[in-house]
């Protein structure tokens, strides 16, 4: 499992963030994309110009990307002019702007757009997702094993360890009559979105304690989508309620997150994933890895470096079995520079456990 932040660090830094960002709801034709060249703020900016809320913000990564798909600039196109030709991207997204006025919620932090989105977006914000799921957790007596707030989400990933099974991996000794067992323990990740990357979300997990893995179950899980009232506003820029005031309309749903949570250890489903593990582990691959893992990249969408790293694992493992891919796809994800995408490769491990029998057959006869 990959490792980010102590919980300390990411309360600090959770605190810091709920005082420096700011969220606001205006129309686009008062903004302006516009490229500045000079020591001072150069780069790309959003530019808001009215006497009430002025506004002159960096742009990060995700708010350029929903600026692109407001727009409906292609992606590709959208970043080749912000690369090679940014005063013609000010003056595309400039037009489209002006041409189709829209209300849209800008959501800031230090001074930069971190997101571009409708004014039908539910903020759900990390600060209060935390107060809602820490404390029964903590209460649990569950370990936070991981956590880490990147510019995209929020995750906290927490085990019970008095909870232990021990599971069959595919390797075995001399004839095949002793078997190696791993132990695992029920897992929950938990995770948020403030850019609108996504749903809030609550995901069964398995952590395997002899290779400290974590293994996602998305379809075991529980997401809520941040839609809902939409903010109507008379004027043209408008700086909305705080976070304390939102939070008081939201007291069900948080108290839905702690009931979530508090389910989230149950034996029973604790003992069906086991099951399906133990059952992944008799499942062998009978073809070619190196074929296997190429099929890998192509129906997972993986880089060069990535498939390369999951067969270096699956080789070094030894375990040639649908629980083996599980296994060096998982252990992979320790290798990768972001947590973002070493949080995908949990969720690819358990996408890989509860592959349908048709889709692992593909896999295992990969040749």
């Amino acid at each position: 499992m990959k490792q980010g932040r102590s919980l300390e660090e990411l309360a600090k830094e959770i605190i810091r963030q709920k005082d420096a960002k700011h969220d606001y709801v205006t129309s686009t034709d008062v903004m302006q994309m516009r490229y500045v060249i000079g020591r001072q703020n150069a780069g790309m900016r959003l530019v808001v110009e009215n006497d009430e809320h002025p506004l002159n913000l960096g742009l990060k990564p995700m708010a350029h990307e929903q600026i692109a798909q407001h727009t409906k600039i292609p992606k590709l196109y959208y970043d080749r002019m912000l690369t090679e030709a940014p005063g013609l991207l000010a003056s595309n997204v400039n037009t489209w702007f002006a041409k189709n006025p829209a209300m849209r919620m800008v959501r800031t932090l230090d001074n930069d757009a971190r997101a571009f989105l409708s004014n039908g977006y539910r903020r759900r914000d990390n600060s209060d997702f935390i107060e809602a799921a820490l404390p029964p957790l903590l209460k649990l007596g569950v370990e936070v094993m991981s956590c880490e707030v990147t510019e995209s989400r929020l995750y906290l990933k927490v085990v019970d360890h008095r909870i232990k099974k021990d599971i069959p991996t595919g390797k075995s000794l001399g004839d095949g009559s002793h078997t190696f067992f791993d132990t695992a323990s029920p897992a929950l990740v938990l995770s948020n979105s403030e850019v609108g990357l996504g749903a809030l979300v609550c995901q069964t997990s398995i952590y395997t304690h002899m290779c400290t893995n974590l293994a996602v179950f998305a379809e075991r899980s529980m997401r809520k989508y941040h839609i809902g009232a939409r903010v109507d506003i008379g004027e043209e820029t408008y700086k909305l309620l705080s976070d304390e005031t939102l939070a008081l309309t939201d007291q069900a749903f948080w108290a839905q997150i702690t009931d979530v949570v508090k389910a989230a250890f149950d034996q029973a489903q604790f003992d069906a994933i086991c099951e399906k593990i133990g059952e992944a582990s008799q499942n062998k691959i009978e073809g070619d890895p190196v074929k296997v893992i190429e099929l890998a990249q192509k129906k997972f969408q993986l880089t060069d470096g990535e498939r390369g790293s999951i067969l270096s694992h699956l080789i070094k493992g030894g375990d040639l079995t649908q629980y083996g891919l599980h296994a060096a796809v998982t252990r992979a994800a320790e290798d990768l520079p972001s947590y973002d995408r070493a949080s995908q490769f949990e969720q690819l491990g358990g996408k890989i456990i509860e592959l349908k029998p048709g889709e692992w057959r593909e896999f295992a006869k990969a040749a």
